[in-house]
């Protein structure tokens, strides 16, 4: 410190959302007045997934719904119950039960052992998903007592012939690929179309760019149809048809747009006689905060066409996207800092008292629609953040 200028820095670190400390003495000339700044900040991510928290997919399954296999049980009056339901079947139906409670194997959603962490792992794990759902009808073995072949049973799957496990095993069953600006993109065989459906909820609509909730495919007189249309007969009852060709499905919009749901990270100091901040929401409500400092979350993704030596395209594709895993760097020491409030009182300057927020998407399964919700940042058993204030007088 000197006479005319004083520059105070103060690292902290803390396990927990909020670090609340009493110094032993003061820490600032009481006689001066004072500028703050965050002028370093880290922090993990670890437990702040870009989708929603495994707990909201555990106590809400079917509102969070992304996708689930159903098979076209014909005559069956429950779309959405056991009638098409995977697990209700007899011999193969046990293979098909969760390895975690709220979760089946028929079910596409994010789980301890599912981790979804950006478009391109999600497209990797859904093609993963569809591939075990073929394997355990290739790997279904015939039986004696009760009398059953093996492989996929066609009665209970939409009618036709049986299906052996080598036919399974040589279909190509369902394909995942994401186009260059990151789309989904689907190919169902006519194996899949004739035995197979698959349902969503508003949530898995709205994050995959579907159309509906239903997606099934069925040609009646050279016309494909698509959705419940080709599902039911009108009513409730599940019809039987197929398309004789693969049918591409492509999402109405890149992946990208709902898949983020983390927004931004703040800083708060409710210890600091600091001015007020006042927060607008899209929910026309005023609140009155003491934020040091604030974060976007922006997720640059970059793609790429990969090109062969005469400069024509291989069909590759090379993505990079952010991870923001470990102990991420928000600020450093040499950036430019416009954020920098000044200290109404100086005077016995013992306590620091800040939290870490973050502002997140949360779906409203209620109104089914995106709502903007602040909370303290969850952290993890290993999870740390660490910050520098920098006080300075002026």
């Amino acid at each position: 410190m000197s006479d005319k200028y004083d520059v105070v820095d103060v690292h902290l670190t803390s396990e927990t959302p909020l670090l609340d400390t009493i110094l032993e003495h003061p820490l600032l000339d009481g006689n001066k007045q004072y500028t703050v700044e965050v002028t370093e900040f880290t922090s993990s991510l670890g437990a702040e997934t870009p989708l929603p928290p495994l707990k909201t997919f555990k106590d809400h399954p079917d509102v969070h719904l992304i996708l689930r296999v159903r098979r076209k049980n014909v005559g069956s009056n429950q779309i959405t119950g056991d009638g098409t339901d995977l697990t209700d079947l007899a011999v193969i139906g046990p293979r098909f039960e969760g390895v975690v409670a709220y979760l089946n194997k028929t079910d596409f959603m994010p789980s301890v052992i599912l981790s979804l962490q950006n478009p391109v792992d999600f497209a990797l794990r859904l093609q993963e998903f569809f591939d075990r759902i073929k394997e355990t009808y290739v790997t279904n073995p015939p039986v004696l007592v009760p009398l059953y072949a093996g492989g996929l049973i066609a009665y209970e799957h939409g009618g036709g012939a049986d299906i052996t496990q080598l036919e399974m095993q040589n279909d190509s069953f369902v394909k995942v690929s994401l186009t260059a600006n990151l789309t989904l993109r689907f190919k169902f065989s006519p194996l899949f179309t004739q035995h197979f459906f698959l349902q969503s909820s508003p949530f898995g609509v709205k994050l995959l760019g579907l159309q509906g909730d239903t997606v099934c495919f069925r040609q009646v007189g050279g016309v494909l149809t698509t959705g419940v249309v080709a599902l039911l007969n009108g009513g409730l009852l599940v019809l039987a048809g197929s398309s004789p060709d693969t049918v591409v499905l492509q999402s109405e919009y890149p992946l990208t747009t709902h898949f983020e749901h983390r927004i931004k990270l703040e800083i708060d100091s409710g210890g600091m006689s600091l001015p007020s901040t006042v927060d607008w929401t899209t929910t026309n409500k005023q609140s009155i905060r003491h934020t040091l400092a604030s974060f976007p979350l922006v997720n640059k993704i970059e793609t790429g066409i990969k090109l062969n030596s005469i400069g024509a395209s291989t069909g590759e594709l090379q993505i990079r996207t952010n991870m923001y895993l470990g102990n991420y760097v928000w600020r450093r020491a040499e950036n430019k800092i416009s954020e920098r409030y000044q200290l109404l009182n100086s005077k016995f300057f013992q306590n620091i008292r800040l939290e870490v927020y973050i502002t997140r998407r949360v779906w409203d399964y209620t109104n089914n629609k995106y709502v903007l919700k602040r909370r303290a940042l969850t952290m993890g058993d290993n999870d740390t953040w660490t910050a520098k204030l920098r006080f300075r007088t002026f």
